[in-house]
This record gives structure tokens, sequence and C-alpha cells, in this order.
């Protein structure tokens, strides 16, 4: 099945549902003041490597990389 030009592939869907899992999952949490529940780290790993992705094509790659290595730890 073809998605056409505006549909997700079904690898694109699942990618797209773990990233809404885990943000607001973690949105609720701070909004109650409750400690964030342990996500699977494949999640995780998938939601950091798509939001940074839609970041740096939005607003440039150096945009997110300066405040990521000046983190503090």
């Amino acid at each position: 099945m073809d998605p056409g030009d505006w549909g997700l592939k079904f690898n694109d869907f699942l990618l797209t549902q773990f990233m809404e899992l885990v943000v607001h999952t973690d949105d609720m949490a701070v909004s109650l003041g409750l400690s964030t529940l342990p996500m699977p780290k494949t999640a995780t790993k998938a939601t950091i490597q798509l939001l940074s992705s839609l970041a740096a094509w939005r607003h440039g790659s150096l945009n997110v990389i300066r405040p990521l290595q000046r983190l503090k730890g």
C-alpha cells in the first residue's frame, strides 16, 4: 500500500506514537508534580533522535548542537 503524498508508512507511524507516549507522559508527570515514569530505552532513544532531527531541520544544526554541548550534568 502506497501512503501517497501525505500518508505515513507503518514504521513512521509507530515512531510518532512512541514520541507521543514519551513526551506526554513526561508532560503529565511534570504538571502533576510527580516523577516521570521510566520509559523503555528504545522509545526514549527513538524520541531523542526524532526530536533532535526535527529541531535541526527547523532551526539549523548548530542551533541544536550549541545548547546540548553546554548542558551541565
